[in-house]
């Protein structure tokens, strides 16, 4: 039932209280393999030996232990104690306060755990499972471990949430176990109590109250709380303070004078605006009526049934009774008349300026206003979160407004998660480790540590995707994904080899010719066509693909070859006209010849 019933040596059974949490493994390991993929613009984790801004502290509780229970009553009823409780009033009560807890805690939840092995003190450390040099033991006993911190509010994250929501407004929270229960099929759950939810008992038992009215000195004897077994596990995480160890510490201790002074001041502005809403009173003299004609059916005065007319009481009590009406039935009936008609009262003159109202109001006090303004800034400026954030980004410059997450992450989240990891560690990891078999030389190595990867620490992803995609930094599909866009919507080949060729290429009549071959194929046959319906003489069957260098058409005769051409112009492309000429001497011009019957040899004409 219990997680740590196998080991039974005191040494595993029973953890050092007050153990801190923060020293760094000098043990070093071979290089691994990364965990998961990197997330664009993510947050990365810190290195193992990175300051701890926040000093974690964590303790088993033995259940049925009689002095660990006197510790546990002695620290609860101490004035140092007293705080807490006053802090959970001021974060239900102010609103920027919860705000800006909720946020905090609503970023850790989004940070996933898992077991881990220090190679370096100066990195991250690895995840367990990539680390060879592990026995596959251990290896799946840690992640066993990791696994079973489920809470029946939310899961992991769920119990990620409210650890961060308890160690930033009280610096202090109990991870408890519920063990499963057969009976009535109730699985095993992990959840994280508050420092107001957990008593003890006079017998040393450990018990829950989930609700507020269920929280009595006399334990667990009402319906609805819930007394752990002797079995199950119940340990104390705190936020260590600088001063005292063993008391816990949170923003919210040095605030609280501040947080009573703003919740007086709205109760004064409350108490003002609803004095506010008092009418006052109304003078009124006597001999004032309502112009209205006397009623007919008004009761007679006598038995004889002679109508003498109102008297004086009665008069007044109907002008006051119409009075009233008429200021009222605006309120139940907006389409009445008296709503736009005001009422006309008769009297004698000089009772006109008499009529007086009497307000008993109280003023708003400017000063008290900028007080509380006051006040609220300073609460702010004292929480472990920005005041920017809180706030919101109306005064804050767009080129400051980058940075924000990023500090919200680094100096605030960041922190919150070292304390959780190194708590969980030491109170939780290692001696379930210990408790199933593990030596101390191998456990001393791993230790639970957190994946940010989905925490996002940059506003504006795509302008980062833009200069990364322009450096040729980041892929195609980076950045599809940093501009909301899916695989789906990516270009074809074919289309990127037309742009590209838009864009980069030489278009000349060929190649626009074949881009229109690809691209209107049916436009192109009809072109073709047209021109060969123009021509005088029928082109010559599968030309096209012979002049592309293919071979004839089936059943088709080849072109004729070429004749061949002179002695010294065989060379291709050469024609006689363009055949260079050789160089020729200078030779005299011919000199006129004497007739003579003599004839050159050679040139004498054959005799007949």
């Amino acid at each position: 039932m219990g997680v740590f019933r196998r080991d039974k040596s005191p040494a595993t059974n029973t953890p050092q209280r007050g153990i801190r949490a923060s020293n760094p493994v000098a043990n070093t390991l071979p290089a691994n393999s990364v965990f998961l993929k990197p997330v664009p613009n993510a947050a990365p984790s810190a290195p193992y030996n990175a300051p701890r801004a926040l000093t974690a502290a964590a303790a088993q509780l033995k259940i049925g232990d009689k002095s660990e229970a006197e510790q546990f009553k002695n620290r609860r009823a101490a004035a140092s104690s007293a705080w807490q409780s006053e802090a959970w009033e001021y974060y239900d009560a102010i609103g920027e306060i919860k705000y800006a807890f909720n946020l905090v805690a609503s970023v850790v939840s989004r940070i996933r755990l898992y077991p881990a092995v220090v190679s370096n003190p100066a990195e991250s450390p690895s995840p367990i499972r990539n680390v060879e040099a592990f026995d596959q033991r251990i290896v799946a006993a840690a992640e066993r471990a990791l696994a079973r911190l489920d809470s029946a509010y939310g899961g992991q994250a769920g119990l990620l949430k409210d650890a961060a929501l308890n160690l930033q407004v009280t610096g202090e929270c109990y991870l408890s176990q519920i063990p499963q229960r057969p009976s009535d099929g109730t699985p095993e759950s992990w959840d994280i109590r508050s420092v107001d939810e957990i008593t003890v008992d006079s017998r040393a038992n450990v018990v829950i109250s989930p609700r507020r009215e269920l929280k009595t000195a006399g334990g667990g004897t009402q319906k609805g709380v819930y007394v752990l077994p002797k079995g199950a596990f119940i340990g104390r995480i705190w936020k260590a303070h600088p001063r005292f160890s063993e008391e816990a510490d949170s923003s919210m201790r040095g605030i609280l004078d501040l947080c009573a002074e703003l919740l007086l001041l709205n109760r004064t502005f409350r108490a003002t605006a609803r004095s506010r809403l008092n009418a006052g009173a109304l003078y009124l003299p006597d001999g004032l009526s309502v112009a209205a004609n006397p009623d007919p059916d008004f009761p007679y005065t006598d038995a004889d049934g002679i109508y003498d007319g109102p008297t004086p009481e009665e008069l007044e009590d109907e002008f006051e009774d119409q009075l009233m009406d008429a200021m009222t039935t605006p309120i139940k009936d907006e389409d009445s008349a008296s709503a736009v008609v005001p009422l006309i009262i008769r009297g004698p003159a000089e009772l006109g300026d008499k009529i007086k109202q009497f307000k008993f109001e109280r003023s708003f006090d400017p000063a008290l206003a900028q007080r509380a303004d006051r006040v609220l800034e300073r609460i702010l400026q004292g929480l472990d979160v920005p005041k920017d954030i809180v706030t919101g980004l109306a005064n804050v410059k767009y080129s400051n407004a980058l940075q924000i997450d990023e500090a919200l992450y680094k100096a605030h989240i960041e922190p919150l998660m070292l304390l959780i990891a190194d708590a969980l560690t030491v109170v939780y990891l290692r001696p379930y480790l210990l408790a199933n078999g593990f030596t101390e030389p191998e456990v001393e190595r791993i230790v639970v540590w957190y994946d940010p990867s989905q925490v996002a620490t940059r506003n504006d992803r795509a302008a980062d995707a833009d200069s990364g995609f322009e450096k040729m930094a980041v892929s195609f599909e980076t950045w599809r994904r940093a501009h909301g866009f899916s695989e789906a919507e990516a270009p074809s080949p074919t289309e990127v080899a037309l742009r590209l060729l838009v864009e980069k290429g030489m278009i000349t009549p060929e190649l626009t010719e074949a881009m229109l071959g690809v691209v209107a194929p049916d436009v192109m046959e009809k072109i073709r066509a047209s021109a060969q319906a123009a021509q005088p003489t029928p082109a010559v069957p599968g030309l096209d693909q012979m002049l592309q260098g293919g071979p004839p058409p089936e059943g088709g005769e080849a072109p004729p070859a070429p004749e061949e051409a002179p002695p010294g112009l065989a060379e291709p492309g050469v024609t006689e006209e363009s055949a260079p000429v050789p160089p020729t001497e200078e030779v005299a011009p011919p000199q006129p010849i004497a007739p003579s019957d003599a004839t050159p040899p050679g040139l004498a004409e054959p005799t007949q």
